[in-house]
């Protein structure tokens, strides 16, 4: 069914070689209406087996060509009875007929329930049939005129045919304009209505005379014309091309495509020819001239008005992209271009708020990006609470907003601790509640702040998101920008570049410190202790550079150098007899990084590492920073067989339920309450209630900062299981530590001995 078009396209070709081929004018002429049946018969089924949805555009244009068929039966008729056709003849009338009915089936195929954008193919249209009819009087009608004007039927049939014509091509710039230009039936449709133009009027100039053989050249092009129109009706794409759905506010510039910019181009040019040979052709100029100047006059009016519209829809059009350009396309806020803007536009008094929303990835991990899309739309909403018109709430990136106002408009303190109060009480997104928590930065360019030079968007953009990092660890989870915080960003960036460095030259090292059990009094394990040897000679310890390393994500590597080392380090010393535990510290970065888990799998398998031999040891901040994270995660270690222990008890925020369900198999006590528990009675209650808390719950305890012997008869006492500190040996590198535990053995034994006896 799908390549009848092709067959009918073969045949239609055939048939015009064949006109020309058969021996008899009677043979040739009836090919020629055969053909025009054919194309009539075509549209008809192309119609029926298609069912395109505009079937009465298909239709009429069906039936123009029928009449102009008819118009050919009733000229072949007329020139076999009589020796001479008369002009104008009844094939005339049935001609001109056709014209309007066909124009008005393409016409159907193309309109759009007048919309503007079809006003503007109409108002194309209407200036290419100006111009080409101004074309036409000037250079064919008005000189075969003569001084006589328009006298007699043949004179009128003289025009009528010509002014068809110009309405055919009008409807061609119409067909050129519209969208539906992609599809193949459609420019099959303008080829026709193209060839069967300039064929009328290559015929209206006699460009090509009858030859003697009662056959035309022009034949050619009326035959074809029947043929271009059957393919066109036949192609499958029909189907597509007559449910015109122009969107007005997608599609303004739709009569505005290159091909019809060009027409109307050559259109426009037109005016100034016409004009020109009226004025040479006779002097004065005649009632015909000045009929044709004042046409020329009205086509340069209507071109101008066309123009006008295309500015006024290019300026719409500006409008919109640049309110694309400023609007962030999720939460339909203004984004980091606006907000750039409104700074500029604030004249060096700019106050901006940057909110960031705390642990954002969280969401998007657990409940996936949809959700964490539908909670940016919930926290935009919450945030247009607190902005009034005068005050620019924008979307700068990700899980950041921005509040931009002048010190008149906003008061920061206050507006930053709504903002907070604002986000106590939980989202409800979808069937989910989320608590949502987030952290403000302020930051001011105002002139009277420090007296410096204005600040640009960008910078004051930065130091809004400076002081946004530092309200993350701030309690009130509020900040407000100051210098130090430049010093400390160069600084940082200055350590970031650093520590790359050191990872790859070696510059890191782990010492280990002794862990004792107290009820045998032997070592059993040791601590591993990561020092930075900077070049500039300085030993920097963790706090130095690991904050800097977990804001960066350098923090992995890190930690992947550090259990490397230290298990490479146990199994060495196991092959030399000496069997430890290795307790390694993982920061918060760490606990919540999807990778942690093969990343220890890893390690273990690497070294052949018993995971009870393993302890990781997290923070008690850390660890209630996302309870129900790190139970996740630390459930999968747990169940490895992996040792976890909370490091620096008693300085954080646990509640004793959460550390009841946490995973963790020890307890370590921070070294503040355990140096002090011999002379501070708080200190000592903390770590005895440490000690029975442990007890009760099936965790061992480890007393970190044991200083002196006093200490560790103390700790004896209260049942505590394991410690560590100088007393009981310092830090030290893997080389020495064997030679230290001996002698640590073998003074607590001497020790023990003694006390005994």
């Amino acid at each position: 069914m799908t390549a009848w078009w092709r067959w009918y396209a073969a045949l239609g070709v055939l048939g015009c070689a064949a006109y020309f081929v058969v021996p008899s004018i009677v043979w040739a002429r009836s090919i020629f209406v055969l053909v025009g049946v054919s194309a009539v018969a075509a549209t008809v089924i192309g119609t029926r087996m298609h069912r395109p949805r505009n079937r009465t555009a298909w239709l009429t244009i069906a039936v123009g060509t029928a009449l102009w068929v008819l118009g050919d039966i009733v000229y072949e008729w007329i020139s076999s009875t009589r020796s001479s056709v008369p002009y104008p003849s009844p094939a005339d009338a049935v001609y001109l007929v056709a014209y309007p009915v066909y124009g008005w089936g393409l016409f159907l195929l193309v309109r759009h329930k007048w919309r503007s954008s079809e006003r503007g193919h109409v108002a194309n249209s209407a200036i290419v049939m100006v111009a080409f009819g101004l074309l036409t009087w000037v250079f064919a009608v008005q000189p075969s005129l003569g001084d006589g004007g328009i006298s007699g039927t043949a004179a009128l049939v003289d025009i009528a045919y010509p002014a068809m014509d110009i309405f055919l091509l009008g409807l061609l710039a119409h067909f050129v304009g519209s969208r539906q230009w992609r599809a193949l039936s459609y420019r099959l449709l303008t080829a026709a209505v193209l060839l069967l133009v300039v064929t009328d009027i290559a015929n209206n100039f006699s460009i090509i005379s009858e030859s003697t053989s009662d056959r035309s050249l022009l034949d050619v092009g009326w035959t074809m014309s029947y043929v271009l129109i059957g393919v066109a009706a036949l192609h499958p794409s029909m189907r597509r091309i007559t449910s015109p759905t122009l969107e007005s506010d997608a599609h303004l510039m739709a009569s505005f495509t290159t091909p019809t910019v060009v027409v109307l181009t050559a259109a426009t040019l037109t005016a100034p020819i016409v004009m020109y040979i009226e004025v040479i052709r006779a002097e004065p100029i005649s009632q015909w001239g000045w009929a044709v100047m004042l046409c020329a006059v009205a086509l340069v009016i209507l071109v101008i008005l066309r123009i006008t519209d295309l500015l006024r829809l290019l300026h719409s059009q500006t409008v919109r992209l640049r309110a694309a350009a400023d609007t962030d396309h999720l939460t339909g806020l203004a984004n980091l271009r606006a907000l750039e803007h409104r700074i500029w536009q604030n004249a060096g008094d700019t106050t901006l708020l940057t909110v960031d929303i705390d642990r954002f990835k969280e969401v998007n991990d657990t409940f996936g990006r949809g959700l964490g899309d539908q909670v940016l739309i919930v926290v935009a909403d919450r945030l247009r609470g607190v902005a009034d018109d005068s005050i620019l709430l924008a979307r700068l990136a990700g899980d950041e907003f921005a509040l931009c106002g002048t010190t008149e408009s906003m008061d920061p303190v206050t507006m930053a601790h709504e903002i907070q109060r604002r986000f106590a009480t939980p989202l409800e997104v979808g069937s989910v509640t989320l608590l949502i928590e987030v952290s403000v930065g302020v930051a001011s360019n105002s002139p009277e702040g420090e007296g410096e030079e204005e600040t640009t968007p960008d910078r004051l953009v930065q130091r809004a998101d400076l002081a946004v990092q530092a309200a993350k660890a701030a309690q009130t989870r509020i900040a407000f920008y100051d210098r130090t915080m430049d010093r400390d960003s160069s600084e940082q960036l200055i350590m970031l570049g650093e520590l790359t460095t050191a990872l790859e030259s070696d510059q890191l090292h782990l010492l280990y410190q002794p862990q004792v059990d107290l009820s045998s009094m032997t070592v059993v394990g040791v601590e591993a202790l990561l020092r930075w040897h900077h070049p500039n000679g300085a030993v920097l310890p963790p706090s130095a550079f690991l904050p800097t390393a977990e804001r960066t994500g350098l923090i992995r590597p890190v930690t992947k150098y550090v259990l490397t080392r230290a298990l490479a380090q146990r199994r060495q010393w196991a092959l030399s007899g000496l069997h430890l535990r290795v307790a390694v510290n993982i920061s918060t970065r760490n606990l919540f990084d999807d990778a942690l888990i093969d990343q220890v799998r890893a390690v273990l398998a690497e070294f052949d590492c018993p995971a009870d031999q393993l302890t990781l040891e997290v923070t008690e901040t850390s660890a209630m920073t996302n309870p129900a994270g790190a139970t996740e995660v630390l459930s999968v270690l747990h169940a490895m067989g992996v040792q976890v222990a909370i490091d620096d008890y008693g300085t954080g925020y646990s509640s004793l339920a959460y550390i009841e369900r946490l995973p963790v198999q020890e307890l370590k006590i921070d070294r503040i309450f355990v140096a002090g528990m011999t002379h501070n009675p708080a200190h000592a209650a903390i770590v005895r209630s440490t000690v029975e808390l442990a007890r009760t719950l099936g965790l061992s305890v480890t007393a970190e900062g044991v200083e002196d012997e006093v200490t560790m008869t103390a700790l004896r006492e209260l049942r505590c299981g394991l410690a560590q500190g100088y007393h009981l040996g310092r830090p030290t590198s893997p080389d020495r530590l064997p030679a230290l535990i001996a002698d640590v053995n073998n003074c607590l034994k001497t020790a023990t001995e003694e006390r005994i006896s």
